[in-house]
């Protein structure tokens, strides 16, 4: 007997729907599991890029502590490279 598939648009799915896949993934080979780790992984790291890097926080912090400030062409810089994304 051919097992039904459903098939899901991520902006339908609920909470529930995302947290049952999961649960199925678990139940997949461990290479198929891996292959969905990475991809997430991927993912994330799309979202991340789109914030500030864990070194240019590093180098807030450093100047903030000895109170120095961006130039007008770093700020500029920053700035550029939000208003184009």
């Amino acid at each position: 007997m051919a097992r039904e598939r459903q098939v899901y648009h991520m902006f339908d799915m609920t909470k529930e729907q995302v947290k049952e896949i999961l649960d199925r993934v678990l139940t997949w080979p461990r290479a198929d599991q891996e292959k969905v780790a990475r991809f997430a992984h991927e993912v994330e790291q799309r979202r991340d890029d789109e914030d500030i890097t864990g070194e240019e926080w590093r180098i807030i912090e450093e100047r903030a502590a000895r109170r120095d400030l961006a130039s007008d062409e770093e700020v500029e810089a920053v700035f550029s490279r939000y208003r184009n994304a």
